[in-house]
């Protein structure tokens, strides 16, 4: 029985989260007991969190709204859309899959048999070239476009394989025609999910179009040519970013944080105080945003947040999906902006946030990953809207 007006509540009751599901009622008389409770369940809470299990997951109808509660903080998600991060296949199935994916793309650059491993319907986001719907769209643009750049290598620095969904980061390497060692390459980040027999239905790229103009501008001024001979031995370029904390603290630590970091986000959105955010890096802590630069330390973290996120209050950070391994994140949080018209459009553009979490509730990295212009469209058509910046100072 999936009905739209099914609810699903949450309360901490001493201790416990108490799950249950209300039928065909609002959920204002769900907790005024006038309702029909279909499912009960109560989940020991630690520390204020609570992770669902995959089966608890598995009872939950396509429509029921999942209400968590955290801190004092809501966030309303849809429990179909959390229902669609666990995973359909097994870690080894995914891993195999993958493998095949780097080894036809990064390893042999065979860009015809690398996109047979897309679904007919696959959908391809590259946040610079343009969006590509079906497997045929796919292979013809990445056989023109790899055709073009035949000295470009490639080198996937890392990657995290949770569920379905794979997230990589990935250099574009070329060659150094000078012949004294200059490194020419930028990097950019994937999001890949899997679609069952060895088949991805969905890829997601992210980087700074500028990044590449930049590198190419300077690689072709130093004598770069399409005849410069491929540099397969290329690696990341040393000191990008700093290593990942060790040792890995537990999951459940590194995903508490993570949901803290995301609070006081929220928190930060509502109050205009980021200076509450910027307390979650370490001392010295690095920040890599690939459009305003490099921050260094807390304290650069904080003057930079507080002054950029200005203009813009009413900017809010959704979240589409996180991984985690080790003390490294991986999330894909859109950046959104509300109507102005309250008619419901959308106005957010994705970005690929690193974190390294270094324990004690503290994270020592960040690096945000996205296309610049794009945000700019996004904030130029909400002003269009009707939207407005704010003149704070």
């Amino acid at each position: 029985e999936r009905t739209p007006t099914s609810s699903l509540l949450l309360l901490s009751i001493e201790g416990w989260l108490c799950f249950f599901v209300a039928k065909g009622e609002s959920k204002s008389k769900a907790l005024a007991g006038d309702t029909t409770i279909s499912m009960l369940l109560f989940l020991p809470q630690i520390d204020g969190f609570c992770s669902l299990n995959h089966q608890v997951l598995e009872n939950f109808s396509c429509f029921i709204n999942l209400e968590v509660v955290h801190g004092g903080s809501k966030e309303l998600l849809w429990a179909e859309r959390v229902k669609s991060l666990m995973g359909e296949f097994s870690k080894s199935e995914v891993e195999q899959a993958f493998m095949e994916y780097r080894r036809r793309g990064v390893e042999t650059h065979d860009w015809e048999k690398w996109a047979s491993l897309f679904t007919e319907d696959a959908e391809y986001i590259e946040h610079f070239l343009g969006e590509f719907r079906g497997r045929d769209a796919i292979r013809e643009w990445i056989v023109k476009t790899m055709a073009e750049y035949p000295f470009i290598s490639l080198w996937m620095d890392w990657w995290i394989i949770s569920e379905d969904r794979v997230a990589l980061y990935i250099w574009n390497n070329l060659p150094d025609p000078t012949g004294t060692g200059k490194r020419y390459g930028f990097p950019n980040s994937t999001v890949l999910r899997y679609a069952g027999n060895g088949q991805w239905d969905y890829e997601e790229d992210f980087y700074n179009p500028a990044d590449g103009e930049r590198v190419w501008a300077e690689w072709f001024n130093d004598g770069g040519r399409l005849t410069t001979k491929i540099d397969r031995s290329l690696r990341g370029v040393e000191g990008w970013a700093p290593p990942v904390p060790e040792p890995a603290c537990s999951r459940e630590e590194v995903e508490r944080e993570f949901f803290e970091y995301r609070r006081r986000g929220d928190v930060a959105v509502t109050t205009g105080d980021w200076g509450q955010w910027a307390d979650q890096f370490t001392v010295d802590a690095q920040y890599f945003e690939h459009h305003f630069g490099r921050f260094s330390g807390r304290e650069e973290i904080r003057s930079w947040i507080t002054e950029t996120m200005k203009p813009v209050p009413e900017m809010h950070f959704s979240l589409d999906h996180y991984m985690i391994d080790g003390n490294r994140v991986a999330a894909v949080i859109p950046n959104c902006l509300p109507d102005p018209r309250g008619q419901g459009a959308g106005f957010s553009f994705n970005v690929h946030v690193i974190l390294h979490y270094a324990g004690n509730g503290l994270w020592s990295y960040e690096e945000d990953i996205y296309n610049p212009r794009e945000a700019e469209e996004t904030i130029s058509a909400w002003i269009a809207a009707g939207g407005t910046l704010s003149q704070a100072k």
